[in-house]
């Protein structure tokens, strides 16, 4: 073969593998366009490194603790399908990321409940996006939203822009579902206070506390509250004070108030609620020195066994039909 043909044969490789090329990136090209239609670019990156997290099963209640770091942030799949989110952890891209991907994991598109549990840039932070990604239902806002953050107002400007449906927390509101795989939700506390004095209220002091029972399994979500509030729950308890079906001190999972700081987990709360279960949310190395080796102890002593987000990852509890529950953690 002359030199002219092999040169002309190997031009026509070329052109041929430049063909196939120019064709694989059109095809490319048009998928990233077909699929940006449906994911736009900016929320690209909340559908890569999801976790691996497995599908609720038929008459199961998850509860999902996520990594967020110093903040808090906590999914529930509740029996029949409806999601709550409490909190979002603070305003940073890797706690927006950590949530969104959590959620697309779980491929929610919808927020039933949305529940902020005080003003803090550690737990409303990144939900101003979550309202803009998500469709979200049904707000629950603090009375108080004293802060010296901008965080908070981000967020409330957002879910009126959204034309959420948004309501003050209070023991008035009752989430429950009756039937054979129904629960019982309710808030336990702020108490209702007079909106006019809200700015008095110190954002702690009127942090949201949720209790969750399902098929005798119970759960107790204390927010930021400081060991007063502990004190009001026990005492209101006892009273006889509190919403019918409410069993305060039959609580077998905790999540521990204000990332475990020493000004909240009291000995004798955890006694009283009968904790099996615990859950740190904190960052790792904080400046706060979280959790606190009193808060740790504490729960020592009632031999309550501990989980956290700083050394653990998420955490998820899934509660059965049957009212017996498993745990388990996901880096």
């Amino acid at each position: 073969m002359g030199y002219g043909a092999e040169k002309e044969k190997v031009e026509k490789k070329i052109r041929k593998i430049w063909r196939v090329l120019f064709i694989v990136l059109c095809v490319v090209l048009v998928a990233l366009a077909v699929f940006s239609c449906f994911c736009p670019m900016e929320t690209w990156k909340f559908y890569v490194s999801k976790p691996n997290v497995s599908k609720r099963q038929e008459g199961e209640l998850r509860i999902h603790f996520l990594d967020v770091g110093q903040g808090d942030a906590t999914i529930i799949e509740l029996s029949d399908g409806k999601i709550m989110l409490i909190d979002g952890g603070n305003g940073d891209e890797d706690t927006l990321k950590a949530v969104m991907r959590y959620l697309n994991a779980l491929k929610i598109e919808a927020i039933d409940y949305l529940v902020v549990t005080h003003a803090d840039e550690d737990h409303c932070g990144s939900l101003d996006k979550v309202l803009k990604y998500k469709d979200v239902k049904q707000a629950f806002v603090p009375v108080s939203s004293v802060t010296d953050e901008n965080e908070y107002g981000e967020f409330f400007a957002a879910l009126l822009k959204e034309g959420c449906s948004w309501s003050f927390s209070s023991p008035a509101i009752d989430l429950s579902v009756a039937g054979e795989q129904g629960y019982t939700l309710k808030f336990l506390y702020p108490y209702i206070y007079d909106v006019e004095q809200e700015t008095e209220i110190d954002t702690n002091d009127s942090s949201c506390v949720l209790w969750l029972d399902y098929q005798g399994t119970s759960a107790i979500f204390m927010g930021d509250a400081p060991l007063k509030i502990e004190q009001n729950l026990m005492r209101d308890f006892w009273l006889g004070l509190m919403q019918e079906g409410i069993v305060l001190n039959d609580t077998e999972i905790l999540k521990v108030s204000h990332h475990g700081s020493r000004d909240a987990t009291s000995a004798e709360f955890v006694k009283f609620l009968g904790v099996k279960d615990a859950v740190i949310s904190c960052g790792e190395n904080n400046p706060y020195k979280h959790p606190s080796d009193t808060v740790l102890e504490n729960l020592e002593k009632s031999q309550v066994s501990v989980y956290r987000t700083d050394t653990q990852g998420n955490v998820i509890f899934t509660i059965s039909k049957t009212g017996e529950y498993e745990v388990k953690t996901l880096q």
